[in-house]
């Protein structure tokens, strides 16, 4: 009895040692996981909500309200400026009552739109009516200074230059057009009236307004153009910096903008979604064994696999390196596992041919669900990144569903002769 009794003593002592050199190895590549992994150290421990949302939208709308206190500034100067010229010695003014009326009125406008006004929304919209309202402006001190003569004439070209760099080629052809029109006016009301005007109006007699409306619209034209083609620029370095160069998907920045749209919605909807990570297995081999190029090919067969197995409304972004990260809206952990598996399958089942060499290709997903797995954003990728690096270290090639239980279980799980990928639950539970 008295041999026996050390012996299993031995046994239990040897049991618990091997249970602590588990947990303390688990523990130490947790811990190695938590400072090599991307999504650790993209997240850390801020609120994933803080991240700014459209923000070349913010950008769009920051610039059109400094636009519009460009505009503010300006049709004051355009006020004072008349004002000056009515001091100066030679100005003709025919009626100095209905000019100062003129001035009260626009400046009455300046100060309701810009300052009693103050709305955010229809920014766009509101910069038009204040350059139709200049251009009202400018015709009736153009009109009592002189009509064609008048050596207010050329601040027309101030309206136009100022629509075709902030309103685009349309709005600016259009108010070039009743430019035109207050021309052939001013035109008719310096030959005496509208009636007699229009019948004895010859353009031959005019050739300096002439001139002028020909410069209009070829300032109107061509500083329109180079705004569209500046406009495209922008546009392109907007999408350059939305997208991966390689594969064509979204980057990690805007699939953080579309999560966080789609947690505050599902959070006030009260429905689920789901955040897969799909890690391409053995990328490093691949580009040991048959070079970068086919690890880039690797790479972008991969993107498009998955992008062909996913719905319109997912999304689907690198991360980086071999790494990708998909959110499935309206999708609880059931359908995102079936999504994951058909993905996974469908990745494996097709070869990519680099040279005429074969080359299988494999992919670990874990999976993480909204609300089962965390209320927090952050805490919902972490625990699928976390499915991941479980699925990675039990054999690769497989798709596994963050569970709450399974790290606890793996450590609990006796590593003499036993195999822990029994010890855990079913990834589709």
């Amino acid at each position: 009895m008295s041999g026996v009794a050390p012996n299993k003593e031995n046994r239990k002592k040897k049991l618990g040692e091997d249970f602590l050199y588990m947990k303390s190895k688990f523990d130490e590549q947790e811990a190695h996981h938590k400072k090599t992994s991307a999504m650790y150290s993209l997240l850390g421990d801020q609120n994933v909500v803080l991240i700014p949302v459209d923000d070349h939208k913010e950008i769009d709308r920051a610039e059109l309200h400094g636009f519009r206190r460009t505009v503010a500034e300006m049709q004051w100067l355009l006020v004072v400026l008349v004002i000056l010229c009515m001091k100066l010695p030679g100005m003709v003014v025919a009626n100095s009552e209905s000019l100062l009326i003129t001035m009260g009125l626009f400046s009455a406008f300046i100060c309701f739109v810009h300052y009693i006004w103050r709305s955010h929304g229809g920014t766009r919209w509101k910069l038009a009516l204040n350059t139709w309202a200049m251009i009202v402006f400018i015709t009736a001190v153009v009109w009592q200074t002189g009509a064609l003569t008048s050596p207010l004439l050329p601040l027309y070209f101030l309206v136009v230059i100022l629509s075709a760099t902030t309103l685009g080629m349309l709005t600016t052809m259009l108010e070039t057009t009743l430019i035109t029109v207050c021309y052939l006016l001013l035109a008719a009301s310096g030959s005496g009236g509208l009636q007699q005007g229009f019948e004895s109006f010859n353009p031959v007699d005019l050739p300096g307004p002439v001139i002028q409306l020909f410069l209009l619209w070829f300032v109107a034209y061509f500083v329109s153009l180079i705004s569209w083609e500046s406009e495209k620029a922008k546009e392109k370095i907007r999408q350059l910096s939305r997208t991966d160069q390689l594969t064509g998907l979204w980057n990690m920045k805007m699939l953080l903008i579309f999560m966080q749209r789609e947690h505050l919605r599902s959070q006030r909807m009260k429905r689920p979604f789901a955040v897969m990570i799909i890690d391409a297995d053995d990328l490093k081999i691949v580009n040991d064994t048959y070079g970068h190029d086919a690890g880039t090919m690797l790479i972008v067969h991969i993107a498009e696999t998955m992008r062909s197995r996913l719905r319109g409304s997912d999304m689907l972004a690198r991360f980086g390196g071999d790494e990708f990260v998909a959110l499935l809206p309206e999708t609880g952990c059931q359908g995102a596992f079936k999504v994951a598996e058909e993905m996974r399958r469908t990745i494996s089942d097709s070869a990519l041919s680099y040279e005429g060499v074969p080359i299988n290709i494999q992919v670990s997903i874990g999976i993480a669900c909204f609300p089962r797995h965390g209320q927090g954003l952050a805490q919902i990728m972490k625990n699928a990144d976390k499915a991941l690096y479980w699925s990675k270290h039990h054999g690769k090639n497989q798709s596994k569903v963050y569970h709450l239980q399974e790290k606890a279980e793996w450590q609990t799980a006796t590593p003499a002769g036993r195999n822990n990928d029994r010890y855990l639950k079913d990834s589709a539970s």
